[in-house]
């Protein structure tokens, strides 16, 4: 029987603040620097022998980096210095298992204090025999995870570009009866309604108050009552367009001063604006690369294609119901994603309490 016993981590391994290394001090080489994200450029020396593990102090913290040669970590990491004799691979599955990111600290931003964890109890073989034969079901079981999970999240951007493609040959495909127009001049702005109220002085409720990219709370009292248009007035995600920067709402809601107001007299054509908007880049709109803004004047300058009422409708019916079947897909890839992140612990669980040991 495979013996396990519980010691202090500080015990199975010594985590080391990495090294500082200016950029311009740095020359490319055969290295990798590795930063609290991975490795992010190379070097013409290293600091560290290979094999090590790797994780981020300061900034991302938790990702855990397996290094296969000599390396150089930066100084915003924390690195395995000492294995004491245990298996490296089997550190970086136990450091997995363990979970590093739960000891964060720091609201702004977080940091890791190796002084912390040192002293925390972790349950372990001593047994390099036992440690290796753990490593090598490990490395089996993770392949096929990696596999899987690369898999799925290929079909994930899959399903985005599919959309976005349609939608965007969309326009680019216009008929010969679409004319252009400016967006101010087929819209009413109502941005001189808008109220923004600080978080302090919001009475909590059911009515939506928007921001930029959304909904950002829920208030007890409503400015509109209408079918309207909302699009992003600034923030980086004008240029990074992480989200949506135009988005229809209806009802009772509250809009502060970070998305602009639009009324239309037409619904189809508010929703067919708000696709194309979604569709195009507004960097030659946006002021400011530091903090973007779109400002009014820019906003009605936009020039909008507009396609007779009923290509419109048709068109927003199908980019409607293409969205629902993108939604859908992405829901499954997202819990298939959840799964298998669960998978990975009930693995790295079994593991660590000797439950894979003979």
């Amino acid at each position: 029987m495979i013996k396990w016993e519980v010691k202090k981590l500080g015990e199975v391994c010594t985590l080391q603040r990495g090294f500082d290394l200016p950029k311009d001090l740095r020359e490319k080489g055969d290295y990798p620097l590795i930063s609290s994200s991975g490795e992010i450029d190379t070097h013409c020396e290293p600091k560290v022998k290979s094999p090590g593990i790797v994780t981020g102090r300061s900034g991302s913290i938790g990702s855990l980096f397996f290094v296969e040669k000599d390396f150089w970590p930066l100084n915003t990491t924390l690195f395995v210095k000492d294995f004491h004799g245990n298996d490296p691979r089997f550190i970086f599955y136990l450091l997995k298992h363990f979970d590093l990111g739960r000891f964060a600290s720091g609201t702004g931003v977080p940091t890791l204090n190796r002084n912390h964890v040192h002293d925390e109890k972790i349950n372990i073989t001593t047994s390099l025999k036992e440690q290796k034969r753990i490593v090598e079901i490990l490395d089996k079981a993770f392949e096929g995870i990696a596999q899987a999970e690369a898999n799925t999240r290929r079909n994930l951007i899959n399903a985005r570009e599919l959309f976005d493609s349609y939608l965007n040959n969309i326009f680019r495909e216009r008929g010969d009866e679409w004319i252009d127009e400016k967006l101010g001049d087929i819209s009413e702005n109502l941005d001189s309604e808008r109220i923004p109220v600080t978080k302090s002085k919001r009475t909590s409720g059911k009515v939506p108050y928007y921001g930029a990219s959304g909904i950002v709370d829920y208030v007890d009292d409503f400015i509109f009552d209408e079918e309207l248009l909302l699009v992003s007035e600034d923030g980086a995600n004008l240029l990074a367009r992480t989200y949506p920067i135009a988005f229809s709402i209806s009802g009772k809601a509250w809009v502060n001063n970070h998305a602009h107001v639009l009324k239309f007299n037409d619904i189809s054509l508010q929703r067919f604006i708000e696709y194309f908007l979604n569709s195009i880049s507004l960097e030659r709109y946006v002021s400011g690369m530091a903090q973007p803004k779109l400002n009014q004047k820019a906003l009605n300058s936009i020039l909008i294609p507009i396609a007779p009422k009923e290509i419109r409708e048709k068109v927003v019916n199908n980019l409607d119901s293409l969205k629902g079947n993108v939604n859908s897909l992405e829901t499954i890839y997202q819990r298939k994603l959840e799964a298998i992140a669960e998978l990975k612990q009930s693995i790295l669980e079994k593991a660590f309490t000797g439950q894979l040991s003979q």
